[in-house]
């Protein structure tokens, strides 16, 4: 088959090198690494934009600042590479594929079950209908721009209501009062948004796939990305940057994975086909808060596929709990490495660990992405434990430092 992926950056490598392995033609979105995807026979296609921040006035909108000419670029993609198939991990571009029948097989969350992403204010009611606690709302409005400071505490989360951006965290609300949040966060347009109270605790990732009314739990985490959501003086940086990673106890695991049952399930009635992770705060008064849900892969995916790329598509489609079972038992430690330039990608090769991603090749040297400033790191999954001699010479090879922590 011709499979098109589109999607946001890095969600699906590992998944896309099974499937050429497995005789099909794959096609992606992505356009900040063509000479490095092209090493791994993945053909990058620059049709359809990703980045598209215009004034809205320019075009007519479809949702979260798409414009209606990419249903005629996706139309005219399909025709030039003879797609078969597409796989959507792109939250807003559901309101691309939804628009209209193309006539081929199309795998994606829908425009009901998007919504428990992409309209963070519709997620947080959706959890709190389903028995989670959630934060408590301090203040809602129609424009960010006219965000008033002045009632809120000093540390707040800020979210975009309908709008599709990230949630970011104040750590001191008098940087909003010197700097307009339209230009600290990068969004000139009017969004609707709302304020939460910060809760302070241990963050949590329960991952999961969704297929059409079934579902299965896959791995967990902690992930403290506190530092890459929160305005200080500057914008938030990629999700990676100075995080660390680390495998939940077994109680801790057993609290996470309980407490989203119900929601999971409820979920499953919106359909849609899709992978996902659930974001929940572990307070310190020992309750759990949601804080949201991610209906795609983690961006700078480097997950190892514990299946091939036919079964893993055939399971994702029909039978998630296979996918999970590869999961039962296991542990995949991940660990951040960053700030260096020039990266050595063959140590992934020798010490059998996944493709790296966030790379591109310019003059014969694997380079990190200079195309995505915001992120300056390589996240490396690991089976069982972190191997230290990797690291080691990852270190001694390059000037990419491992980050444990301040």
């Amino acid at each position: 088959m011709n499979i098109l992926f589109t999607e946001m950056e890095y969600h699906n490598l590992q998944w896309q090198v099974k499937l050429v392995e497995d005789g099909h033609t794959v096609y992606t979105t992505q356009t900040g690494s063509p000479n490095y995807l092209k090493t791994l026979n993945i053909n990058s296609i620059s049709d359809i934009e990703y980045r598209v921040f215009t004034n809205p006035d320019n075009y007519t909108e479809l949702s979260n600042n798409l414009p209606l000419t990419h249903l005629d670029k996706l139309e005219q993609v399909i025709e030039k590479y003879k797609i078969d198939l597409i796989i959507n991990t792109w939250p807003t571009f559901n309101s691309i594929i939804h628009k209209k029948d193309f006539g081929i097989d199309i795998i994606s969350a829908n425009e009901t079950s998007i919504k428990l992403e992409t309209e963070k204010q519709f997620g947080k009611m959706f959890a709190e209908k389903c028995g989670m606690k959630v934060p408590k709302t301090l203040q809602t409005g129609e424009d960010h721009r006219e965000l008033n400071t002045e009632p809120l505490p000093n540390q707040f989360i800020l979210k975009p209501s309908e709008f599709w951006n990230s949630s970011t965290v104040v750590q001191d609300k008098k940087i909003l009062e010197k700097t307009p949040i339209g230009v600290l966060l990068g969004i000139p347009i009017k969004m609707k948004y709302f304020c939460e109270e910060r809760i302070k605790g241990y963050e949590t990732n329960i991952s999961y796939i969704m297929s059409e009314g079934k579902w299965s739990f896959t791995f967990s985490e902690h992930c403290d990305e506190s530092k890459s959501k929160q305005i200080a003086g500057e914008g938030p940086t990629a999700w990676f940057t100075n995080t660390i990673i680390e495998q939940l106890t077994p109680e801790i695991d057993k609290q996470v994975r309980d407490n989203v049952v119900d929601y999971l399930n409820a979920a499953a009635k919106l359909g849609g086909t899709y992978e996902g992770s659930i974001t929940q705060m572990l307070g310190e008064d020992g309750e759990l808060y949601f804080l949201e849900n991610n209906c795609r892969p983690y961006v700078q995916n480097t997950f190892p596929l514990l299946l091939g790329g036919n079964e893993y598509l055939d399971a994702f489609r029909n039978n998630p709990q296979k996918i999970g079972d590869c999961f039962v038992g296991k542990k995949f430690p991940k660990l951040v490495l960053q700030n260096g330039k020039e990266y050595p990608v063959h140590l992934h090769e020798k010490y059998g660990l996944p493709h790296p991603t966030n790379i591109e090749i310019i003059e014969d040297k694997y380079i990190v992405n200079p195309h995505n400033f915001s992120a300056n790191g390589v996240v490396v999954v690991f089976e069982d434990e972190i191997n230290m001699d990797f690291v080691n010479e990852v270190e001694k090879e390059s000037d990419f430092k491992a980050y444990w922590g301040d």
